[in-house]
């Protein structure tokens, strides 16, 4: 069986394959400055493509039995243009990373660690006790809001409730889930959600009848001592929106970690958006890194290297995206 690897994040778990399948696979690597007509020979022995995406531009793979994605999303597919008879499936493993950055974004606007340490440094003590400071806040009691309930708002679900937070989400399709949050709703009932969150993690799929579920209506329905975290794509929240409403305090501010435009390699020179998120003092900031772990790339490649066991002895695949 031949297993092509395109791509950067693909060729990172080439030495997992090498280790785990040995000689009963041949291993394919797609390489930065490969011709075109090399590119094209290599993905017509491919039996297994891993791939972050696949379009009409990638070159025939009659032979492709499998399209593994080595992440979760979707937006680089095109289901159009997947060789027939090919099954694609996706694999998760980042929630995670991203259970645990929700987790820093909620710590760092409650208890404010970098902001008391920078005052304590240079001589200011006015967050002492001893001073009469006034009393931070504490996350025990306040309300996290998730849109969405897949495994990264389970995740941040598990981990907020060690420390004493609600739960509150909306989600497709409203069934039994564990952990069990102490609201659920339909995606339907998200404006009835917004309103008594504290904090509201934006993590559904980006789809078009989510792009742009998050809107001036509904960040106006937040509370202005609320914080909106979105670490699931940029445009689930509408750009304009959002820099207007941390601007004026519609809320309190928000946490992003996904945009609306991206640096490639030879491109770095592209702002992630066409606002200027970075003069707003209620905004944090950082380039899609939320899921990007030392722990990720070993439980993905396990789970391909699951799925490429299971097509080889016939059995049904995990996490197939397409045919649905």
């Amino acid at each position: 069986m031949n297993i092509l690897l395109h791509g950067p994040v693909a060729r990172r778990g080439a030495g997992l394959l090498r280790d785990h399948f040995g000689d009963r696979i041949g291993l394919i690597e797609v390489e930065d400055g490969d011709a075109p007509d090399l590119v094209a020979r290599k993905f017509a022995t491919a039996d297994v493509i891993v791939s972050v995406g696949y379009g009409k531009d990638m070159p025939p793979a009659p032979k492709a039995r499998l399209l593994q994605l080595p992440n979760s999303g979707l937006d680089d597919l095109d289901p159009g243009a997947v060789p027939a008879g090919c099954a694609v499936c996706n694999c998760f493993e980042h929630e995670i990373g991203i259970g645990e950055y929700v987790m820093a974004a909620l710590l760092h606007w409650t208890v404010g660690l970098a902001a008391a340490d920078a005052r304590f440094k240079s001589g200011d003590w006015t967050d002492s006790p001893r001073l009469f400071a006034g009393f931070r806040p504490e996350l025990a009691g306040k309300t996290v809001a998730t849109v969405g309930y897949g495994n990264i708002g389970r995740a941040v679900a598990a981990r907020a409730r060690a420390f004493g937070m609600a739960v509150h989400a909306v989600t497709r399709r409203p069934r039994d889930f564990e952990p069990a949050p102490d609201w659920l709703g339909g995606i339907d009932q998200l404006d009835d959600m917004l309103p008594n969150a504290d904090f509201v993690v934006v993590c559904c799929p980006l789809t078009a009848a989510t792009t742009g579920i998050i809107d001036a209506r509904r960040l106006g329905l937040m509370t202005t001592s609320a914080v909106l975290i979105n670490v699931g794509r940029g445009p689930l929240v509408d750009e304009d929106a959002l820099f207007a409403a941390c601007r004026d305090r519609v809320i309190a501010g928000a946490v992003i970690d996904v945009w609306y435009g991206y640096a490639t390699v030879g491109n770095e020179d592209v702002p992630p958006s066409r606002h200027p998120f970075h003069s707003l003092d209620n905004v944090v900031m950082t380039p899609h890194l939320s899921g990007w772990t030392d722990g990720l790339m070993p439980r993905r490649f396990a789970v391909i290297i699951d799925n490429i066991e299971r097509l080889a002895d016939g059995r049904p695949l995990r996490h197939q995206v397409h045919p649905g």
